[in-house]
C-alpha cells in the first residue's frame, strides 16, 4: 500500500482540485461532513442516522477505539450497538461536541485525519477545543475502523509515516 504525505487535503482549502483526491480521502471527507454536532441532534433520530451511516459508509463490524487514559482502559465501540452506547455516553457528558477536520492524509488503505474536537461540558458549560488525530481504516469502499490518538505524531507513526 502507498504511504505518503504528499497529497494532504485541507478542509480549509478554497482551490481544492477534487480530481486529485483519492477515493479513500473523498469517502472519509464525506463521512466527516455528515457527522452532526452533538448539540444539534435529537436522540429520536439516532436510528435513522445509524441506518444511513451503515448503509452508505460503515462496515457492519465497524469499530471505534478511543485512546487509553480512561478508567476502563482503551474503550472500543463495535457495530450499531457500540456506536449507540458511545452516543449515549457523549450526550451524558457533553452539551455540545463536534469534529472539525483540518487535514486528511492518504496512507493507502488508511486515512489520517487531523481534527479539532470542539465541545462544551453539559454540567459545567466549560468549552474545550483540542487537537486529535483519527486513523480511519477502509476496505472495499467502507470504513472498518477508527482509532483516536491524542498525539498526532503517534497517528502518523501508526500508519508508517514520519511526523
Amino acid at each position: 500500500s502507498r504511504r505518503s504525505v504528499c497529497k494532504p487535503w485541507s478542509m480549509a482549502s478554497s482551490n481544492l482540485d477534487l480530481g486529485t483526491m483519492s477515493p479513500n480521502i473523498e469517502l472519509v471527507r464525506r463521512w466527516y461532513a455528515l457527522l452532526p454536532s452533538l448539540g444539534g441532534t435529537d436522540p429520536n433520530d439516532d436510528s435513522a442516522f445509524f441506518d444511513r451511516m451503515f448503509r452508505d459508509y460503515l462496515d457492519e463490524e465497524y469499530e471505534l477505539r478511543l485512546p487509553g487514559g480512561y478508567p476502563e482502559g482503551e474503550p472500543a465501540f463495535r457495530g450499531r450497538e457500540g456506536l449507540a452506547q458511545l452516543l449515549a455516553m457523549l450526550r451524558d457528558s457533553w452539551a455540545e461536541r463536534r469534529f472539525e477536520p483540518d487535514r486528511l492524509i492518504d496512507a493507502g488503505d488508511q486515512v489520517v485525519v487531523f481534527v479539532r474536537v470542539v465541545a462544551e461540558g453539559s454540567a459545567s458549560g466549560v468549552p474545550i477545543e483540542l487537537p486529535d488525530a483519527h486513523v480511519v481504516t477502509l476496505r472495499d469502499g467502507r470504513l472498518t475502523s477508527t482509532r483516536v490518538y491524542r498525539d498526532r505524531s503517534e497517528a502518523l507513526e501508526a500508519v508508517g509515516l514520519q511526523a
